[in-house]
């Protein structure tokens, strides 16, 4: 579907979600509601469950993580403001991820 509407449109980028013009989202309000509509739509239409914003933002962390990305690296990544949220959104224990990264300045 997206690669009609890109073709229509004359747009060029991969985005998973975009505008009804081929254009990419912008980070309003109104972008997140059209991006959980379409995950709706997704859903629905392919039978998958637990389909959502934030478990596809999960699934992106864990797999970072996976990968051997840093959890400093990947709180910037996903915008957090405390590396606290970032071990909590990952399931880390905050502990072990402040031994972990002490290990690095020794």
């Amino acid at each position: 579907m997206n690669k009609g509407i890109r073709s229509y449109h004359g747009t060029d980028n991969t985005n998973v979600f975009i505008t009804q013009n081929g254009c990419t989202m912008n980070s309003s309000k109104s972008s997140n509601n059209a991006i959980t509509k379409q995950l709706n739509k997704y859903s629905k239409k392919f039978g998958l469950q637990n389909i959502n914003a934030h478990a596809l933002r999960r699934a992106y962390a864990k797999n970072l993580l996976n990968k051997g990305a840093s959890v400093p690296l990947i709180s910037k990544a996903l915008g957090h403001s405390d590396i606290t949220v970032t071990t909590q959104y990952l399931d880390l224990d905050v502990d072990e991820v402040a031994r972990d990264l002490r290990g690095y300045l020794d």
